[in-house]
């Protein structure tokens, strides 16, 4: 985890050429309050796309792992397919309903 967070962190200092050029644009142009207002827009559509991002990812755990792999182990039982076959059926029905759902 250490050599990961020092990864990102050199990749950070080493940002490329034309941040700093664009900086200074805005610095130039709009002043210290552009740069800020530029920076805020920045960071908070950052962190939109991130909670999109868990959305999406808590809705397919909720909406298709979780019934995916509780009907493929009713269906087991039921079925005289095994686990791998079923699985791959459930997962596409429920990504299908996921879909649907909006």
């Amino acid at each position: 985890m250490e050599e990961l967070l020092q990864s990102a962190l050199s990749q950070l200092s080493s940002a490329p050429a034309w941040l700093g050029t664009a900086k200074q644009a805005l610095l130039d142009k709009f002043g210290t309050p552009g740069l800020i207002a530029a920076v805020l827009v920045l960071l908070s559509t950052l962190v939109l796309i991130m909670v999109k991002l868990v959305k999406v990812s808590f809705d397919l755990v909720r909406y298709v792992l979780v019934p995916s792999i509780a009907v493929t182990f009713i269906a087991t039982y039921f079925l005289p397919y095994s686990f791998v076959f079923i699985l791959p059926v459930s997962v596409s029905f429920f990504s299908v309903v996921l879909l649907v759902r909006g």
